[in-house]
């Protein structure tokens, strides 16, 4: 199966990382400055992250849009059209 797997492990992190959120919420709700400045924190990074997603998909679709318009011709930028002239030693000694 192809899906995403999910392990007891997994399951158990993620339960014990909202319990942590939902209880710096619930103390954020009653006024703890700590508890509001994390939520801020946490709120500024989610807004940041999904930002950065965004300029992602504009930069993906512009990409995908004007780039098809341009020839994609692969070669190397080390190659010439000539190939470069060949420097070896030679083989046969001069005999004297």
């Amino acid at each position: 199966m192809l899906g995403l797997q999910f392990t007891i492990r997994s399951m158990l992190i993620s339960t014990a990382v909202l319990a942590i959120v939902c209880w710096t919420l619930a103390s954020a709700v009653r006024g703890d400055g700590w508890a509001i400045a994390v939520m801020l924190s946490l709120v500024a990074l989610a807004i940041w992250a999904l930002g950065q997603g965004v300029l992602f998909s504009v930069a993906a679709l512009a990409s995908a849009v004007f780039g098809a318009t341009q020839s994609r011709t692969l070669r190397s930028p080390f190659a010439n059209e000539t190939p470069a002239p060949q420097i070896l030693p030679t083989d046969h000694h001069v005999a004297d």
